[in-house]
């Protein structure tokens, strides 16, 4: 009796020990397959932002806006998103303070009431450009936003400067700096690329 037991434990061991082997497996095996799905839809600095979208989001102010030859600061936010709520002052000074003629904030709202983004603009002054993406069509499906807010810095060739995740303080030498930094970045990465 006592030797089957103890080869009865052994057995269990065993079994025990491969299925814990199998899982660790399976949850390794998921993780890398997360991985790999999102990198098509992850654009990220150095890459094309897909302008077209302007086309696919409802222009909340209804005005034409001229994008053409402006370096763009492109905000996700949503009013329950209270980092979003939170940084959305600090956008508009920053609006206010730079060259309309070479640059533009421009905010695109997830939520998918309209009156009640239209009436969070009004309350907060929030004059800058406004786009809303109700079914998250463009942040969730093209751009893999998962957090919000999420920033893109676009230069006037469509080309992704900058990608910002989170509420930041948006003020003029914050931008400045943004702008200094990925123009070194791009000068260092054609230097190595003619050098090669």
């Amino acid at each position: 009796m006592r030797i089957f037991n103890a080869h009865h434990r052994v057995f269990q061991t065993g079994i025990l020990s491969q299925l814990f082997t199998v899982l660790f497996i399976l949850i390794i095996a998921q993780g890398l397959s997360g991985c790999t799905d999102k990198i098509p839809n992850d654009p990220k600095a150095g890459e094309i932002f897909p302008l077209s979208i302007f086309n696919q989001v409802d222009n909340l102010g209804g005005k034409k806006v001229d994008l053409k030859n402006k370096t763009l600061l492109i905000n996700f936010w949503a009013t329950w998103c209270t980092p979003c709520r939170k940084e959305m002052p600090d956008l508009q000074k920053l609006s206010d303070a730079l060259d309309q003629s070479q640059f533009a904030v421009i905010g695109i709202s997830v939520d998918d009431d309209t009156n009640l983004v239209k009436e969070f603009l009004l309350r907060h002054e929030i004059r800058f450009i406004n786009f809303q993406d109700k079914k998250l069509k463009i942040a969730s499906q093209l751009l893999n936003i998962q957090v919000f807010p999420e920033t893109f810095i676009v230069s006037p060739a469509g080309t992704i400067i900058k990608r910002v995740t989170g509420e930041q303080i948006w003020d003029e030498k914050m931008f400045k700096n943004l702008l200094d930094n990925a123009h070194q970045v791009e000068t260092k990465l054609a230097a190595s690329w003619a050098f090669g």
